[in-house]
């Protein structure tokens, strides 16, 4: 019997396997032979179950092995390893309309790929080096443990949007994750021979990387474009976050709270208002306690006065916080420096626009 059963067996497996062409597929043909196959064995079974002697328990075992060795789901999962694989594995695949139903580990692997193609080590970087001095002898009690991030290194054979563009992608990983890891400020470098000299060249300057930064505005806001710009209710944004725009320059005495501590070039600082909420710096307010200072912002404001380099404290909190970024040489509060504006500096240096025009 068992002799009988082997040779429909033989048969079978050399029509499916050998004699039919490799390209029907391969797993309908092991699926139908693992079926014949059984469907062999429990008749085998049937047959010898009337006697009881070495044919039918042979069935037995040979009905039992069939349930075991010829599974389907181990064959399943050898199918990758198939050494004779579909010549078109992509026939059967439907196109994908929606970006949103590509696996998440695919989304994954490029954005990874792309980043690391367009970012650089933005937290050791020569720019970021070279605003140390800075960082290290300014009065402010939080800015030696401030954690920064700095732009590409500064290439003299482009022009300032060039630089700027280049330092794009690392300014909006830097505001989407800084909140976060409490990332506290975003640096930019200009060069000090072309720029750091005079105010109002580093003015200009300064108005040529913001307005590169907010141009490539991922939100769309584009601040620079407000005609408000030297108003009340204006202030620096990206990505819709609010920043504050300190600037450094080697054009700023020894006395002036821009002072840039013997650096060479002129810095822009971009420090997002999230980091002086991080820092306790407390609310703005036109009293300071100089004999007993308690807030972190009292405690500021006498450090630079104990050190020379007192700054001019408004008697209101609402105002154009455009007149902040770029202050004239005396910082009095009478004068400041028109930035915004695309124009040729003043004849008669720093003297500046009056307070009073606006």
């Amino acid at each position: 019997c068992c002799r009988l059963l082997s040779i429909p067996v033989f048969l079978l497996y050399k029509i499916l396997f050998a004699w039919i062409p490799w390209q029907l597929n391969l797993k309908w043909r092991w699926s139908f032979f693992v079926d014949c196959c059984r469907l062999l064995s429990i008749l085998a079974l049937l047959l010898c179950s009337i006697f009881s002697n070495w044919y039918s328990f042979s069935a037995l075992i040979c009905t039992l092995a069939s349930l075991y060795l010829l599974d389907r789901s181990k064959y399943d999962k050898k199918r990758d390893a198939d050494p004779f694989p579909d010549p078109q594995p992509y026939k059967q695949l439907k196109r994908i309309r929606d970006e949103e139903k590509i696996p998440a580990a695919v989304k994954e692997t490029f954005v990874n790929q792309i980043v690391d193609f367009t970012l650089y080590d933005a937290e050791n970087c020569q720019t970021k080096r070279n605003f140390e001095p800075i960082q290290m002898n300014t009065h402010c009690t939080f800015a030696k443990k401030a954690v920064l991030w700095g732009a590409r290194d500064y290439d003299t054979s482009l022009s300032i949007e060039q630089n700027v563009e280049r330092s794009i992608p690392a300014l909006i990983k830097f505001l989407a994750i800084g909140e976060h890891l409490h990332l506290d400020g975003f640096v930019f470098e200009l060069p000090g021979e072309e720029f750091g000299q005079d105010v109002h060249k580093f003015g200009q300057g300064v108005r040529r990387i913001l307005k590169c930064i907010s141009d490539h505005d991922p939100a769309g806001y584009h601040c620079m474009n407000k005609s408000y710009l030297n108003k009340i209710g204006w202030t620096f944004e990206f990505s819709e976050i609010p920043i504050f725009v300190t600037t450094f320059a080697p054009c700023y005495p020894s006395n002036h709270s821009r002072f840039a501590f013997g650096t060479k070039n002129a810095f822009v600082l971009l420090q997002p208002m999230y980091s002086f909420v991080i820092h306790d710096i407390g609310k703005d307010t036109p009293l300071t306690n100089w004999d007993n200072p308690t807030t972190i912002r009292d405690k500021i404001r006498v450090a630079y006065k104990e050190n020379g380099r007192l700054y001019h404290i408004r008697q209101v909190v609402v105002y154009p916080t455009a007149h902040d970024i770029v202050k004239p040489l005396k910082d009095s509060g009478l004068t400041l420096v028109e930035w915004w504006k695309s124009e040729e500096p003043p004849k008669d240096g720093d003297k500046g626009t009056s307070v009073e025009n606006y």
